[in-house]
C-alpha cells in the first residue's frame, strides 16, 4: 500500500470518527408539527322508507404535535362533527377537543396523561384502515370512546404489547359527574413476521351498576389482502342494569393495485334484557328501540386512493336489517372522501 493511500485511509477513518462523535453530540431541539383530517361524504337512501339525499361533513380533526425532548410531547386535536349533534331537531356542528395530552415513550415503554385515545378498539381499527367510511364496530355501537381522560400505559415489544389504563369511563364529550372510573387490561401479540394478530381486552368500571366488556380479536394482514374478526360481550351497556349486548364484525379487503382495493364488511349486535317482571311501560318502550337498533349490518364497495397517504375515496353500499319480529331493512349508497395533511 502506497504511502498516500495510507495517508487517504487516515484521513478517511478520522473524519468517520469525527462525524460520528458531532453527530453524538448534536443537541436536541424541541419542534412541532401541524396535522389535520376531513372526512366527507354524500348519501342516499335507496333500501327503505327513507329518501335523504346529503352532503355531510362528518368529521374534520385539527391538531398540533410538540416534541418537548426525546422521550416527552404534548399532543392537542380538535374534533369537528355534526352527524350525531342535533338542537331543536336540527344537525348542527360542534367543537370538542379530542386530544389534550402529555406522553412519554422510550425503548419499550409508553406513556400517555390527560385526554387522549383509548385502546378497546385502536388494533382492530389500524388494521381496518378505513375509518373515513365507518368506525370499527365498538366505536360505531358505544361499546367504549374513541377517546377519554385519564392515564394508561404500555409495554411494547415487536411482537407483544400489554396495555393497563384508567379512564373516567364518560368520554371525551362530557366532563366527570361522578366518582367512578374505568380501568382496562389488553394483551396483543403479532406472530408470523407480524402477518397475524391477536388481541384481548377487558374493562370494568366501580359506578354502583357495573359496566364491564369482553373482546376478542384476530387479523390477518397480508401484502394484498387484509382479514379481521372481532367478537365482543359487554355488561349493563351505559350503567343500565340487565342490559347486555354481544357483538361481532368481521371485514376484509383485497388490494387490486396499489391504488384499487375492495373491501366488505359484516357486522351484527343483539341485547339481551334481564329486567324485572312485569315490565314497566318504559321498559317495553326502551326494548322495541334496541329490538331497531339492533340487528346485522352489510357494508361493501370499492376504495380509491387519489393521492397515497393524502387523499381516499370509496364507493359503497350500507345496509341494516333489524332484529324486529318484522324485520325493517334500510339501505344507502355512499360516496366518502378523506384529506390527510
Amino acid at each position: 500500500m502506497g504511502i498516500m493511500t495510507k495517508k487517504g485511509l487516515i484521513v478517511a477513518l478520522f473524519a468517520t470518527v469525527m462525524c460520528i462523535t458531532n453527530a453524538q453530540e448534536v443537541e436536541f431541539k424541541p419542534s412541532g408539527k401541524m396535522e389535520g383530517r376531513i372526512y366527507t361524504d354524500f348519501s342516499a337512501d335507496i333500501v327503505g322508507d327513507g329518501e335523504d339525499k346529503a352532503f355531510e361533513l362528518k368529521r374534520a380533526y385539527f391538531g398540533y404535535r410538540y416534541q418537548i425532548t426525546p422521550e416527552w410531547r404534548a399532543h392537542v386535536r380538535v374534533d369537528v362533527g355534526g352527524s350525531e349533534f342535533i338542537i331543536e331537531d336540527v344537525l348542527n356542528q360542534y367543537v370538542f377537543f379530542k386530544t389534550a395530552a402529555l406522553y412519554y415513550e422510550k425503548d419499550h415503554w409508553f406513556a400517555a396523561f390527560g385526554l387522549h385515545d383509548t385502546y378497546q378498539f385502536k388494533v382492530q381499527e389500524n388494521l381496518w384502515g378505513k375509518r373515513y367510511i365507518l368506525p370499527s364496530m365498538l366505536d360505531r355501537q358505544k361499546f367504549d370512546f374513541s377517546a377519554d381522560i385519564g392515564m394508561s400505559g404500555q409495554y411494547r415489544t415487536d411482537n407483544f404489547s400489554i396495555d393497563v389504563a384508567l379512564f373516567n369511563g364518560e368520554g371525551y364529550k362530557q366532563l366527570q359527574d361522578d366518582d367512578a372510573f374505568r380501568g382496562s387490561i389488553g394483551v396483543t401479540g403479532w406472530f408470523a413476521d407480524r402477518k397475524l394478530i391477536a388481541r384481548l381486552y377487558v374493562d370494568q368500571s366501580n359506578a354502583n351498576v357495573h359496566l364491564g366488556s369482553y373482546t376478542g380479536f384476530i387479523g390477518l394482514d397480508l401484502d394484498k389482502f387484509t382479514l379481521g374478526a372481532e367478537f365482543t360481550h359487554q355488561n349493563n351497556y351505559i350503567y343500565t342494569e340487565g342490559h347486555n349486548r354481544e357483538a361481532y364484525s368481521v371485514f376484509t379487503q383485497y388490494n387490486i393495485t396499489p391504488r384499487v382495493g375492495l373491501w366488505a364488511r359484516i357486522d351484527g349486535m343483539t341485547s339481551e334484557f334481564d329486567f324485572d317482571n312485569p315490565l314497566t311501560e318504559d321498559d317495553v318502550v326502551y326494548i322495541a328501540k334496541w329490538r331497531g337498533k339492533d340487528g346485522q349490518d352489510i357494508f361493501g364497495g370499492v376504495e380509491y386512493v387519489i393521492v397515497p397517504k393524502r387523499i381516499n375515496t370509496s364507493l359503497n353500499y350500507q345496509h341494516h336489517r333489524s332484529n324486529e319480529a318484522e324485520a325493517v331493512n334500510s339501505g344507502k349508497i355512499f360516496f366518502n372522501i378523506e384529506v390527510r395533511f
